[in-house]
C-alpha cells in the first residue's frame, strides 16, 4: 500500500459528492465512484436514480457493494501517520505528542485540544470522556466555541445561517429552525455535490457545443473551397469562350479585308 500512496494523490481518491477521501467506496454501472452513504443520500433526495456526474439514468436503483480495491487504496490517505497529499502543510498535529508530532484524527471541543489516534484512546474508553464533543481535526478550536456561552457550536440556525450552541437555542434562537451541525454539513455536501455534478454536465455540454461549432466551421470551409473552385472553373470557361469569340472575330475581319482587296 505504501507504494500506491506514493503514486496516487488524494484527488484521485476523492468522492465527487463530499469531496473527501472515499469511505466505503462503491461504483455505479457507468463507472463512477462515490462514498456509499453519499450516493445513497443523493438518490434518496432525488426523484431520479442517476449518476451525479454523467447523469446516466438507471431503470432501478443498482445494488451497491463496497469496492474493496479502491477502499484499500484509500486507507493510507485516511491514516493519521501518512501525510495527505496537497494538505500536508496545513495538517493538524496532536497537542499531546511530545517529540515526534503525529497527525490529529479528532479535535475535542470540551478539552480544547487535538489528539492523534493513540492519545484519543481515553475518549473512546472513559465514560465521562465519551460524552465530549469530537469533531474533525481543526487548528483554531476557539472558532468552534460560542463566544457568548463558551459552549461547543453543535447546532446550525437555518434562519440566521450561523452556528449556535445549545444555550443559544434557549435564548435569541429559541423559535428558529435549528438542526445538528453534522446534519447541515451533510446536506451542504450533498448540495455541493449536486452543484458540482451540474457544473460538470454544463462543461460537457459546452464542450460538445464547441465541437459542433468546430465541425460546422470545417464543413463551411470545405463548402467554401468547393464554391471557390466552381467559380474559378466558371471564370476560366468564360474567359476561354471570350478568347474563342475574339479569335473567330479576328478571322472574320481578315477574311473580309482579303475579299475587299481582291475585288
Amino acid at each position: 500500500m505504501a507504494s500506491s500512496s506514493s503514486v496516487l494523490c488524494e484527488d484521485q481518491l476523492q468522492c465527487p459528492i463530499c469531496l473527501d477521501v472515499f469511505t466505503d467506496p462503491v461504483s455505479t454501472p457507468c463507472g463512477h465512484n462515490y462514498c456509499m452513504l453519499c450516493l445513497k443520500d443523493f438518490w434518496d433526495s432525488s426523484s431520479h436514480c442517476q449518476c451525479p456526474v454523467c447523469k446516466t439514468s438507471f431503470p432501478k436503483r443498482p445494488a451497491l457493494c463496497v469496492n474493496t480495491f479502491i477502499s484499500a487504496l484509500a486507507v493510507p490517505f485516511k491514516s493519521s501517520e501518512v501525510p495527505v497529499g496537497k494538505n500536508t502543510q496545513s495538517q493538524v498535529l496532536c497537542d499531546i505528542c511530545c517529540e515526534k508530532k503525529c497527525a490529529a484524527v479528532n479535535s475535542c471541543l470540551i478539552c480544547m485540544a487535538s489528539y492523534c489516534k493513540t492519545h484519543l484512546e481515553p475518549h473512546e474508553r472513559v465514560s465521562s470522556l465519551k460524552k465530549h464533543k469530537l469533531i474533525d481535526p481543526v487548528e483554531n478550536l476557539e472558532d468552534y466555541i460560542c463566544q457568548k456561552h463558551e459552549r461547543p457550536l453543535e447546532l446550525f440556525c437555518r434562519d440566521d445561517q450561523t452556528c449556535v450552541c445549545q444555550f443559544c437555542t434557549e435564548g435569541e434562537h429559541k423559535t428558529h429552525n435549528t438542526v445538528p451541525l453534522e446534519e447541515e454539513s451533510r446536506e451542504k455536501k450533498i448540495q455541493l455535490g449536486k452543484t458540482q455534478a451540474e457544473v460538470q454536465q454544463m462543461i460537457q455540454e459546452r464542450l460538445m457545443k464547441i465541437e459542433e461549432i468546430k465541425h460546422s466551421v470545417k464543413l463551411n470551409e470545405i463548402q467554401l473551397g468547393k464554391t471557390q473552385a466552381e467559380v474559378q472553373q466558371m471564370i476560366q470557361e468564360r474567359l476561354k469562350k471570350i478568347e474563342d469569340i475574339k479569335y473567330w472575330f479576328n478571322q472574320e475581319v481578315r477574311h473580309a479585308l482579303s475579299r475587299s482587296t481582291l475585288s
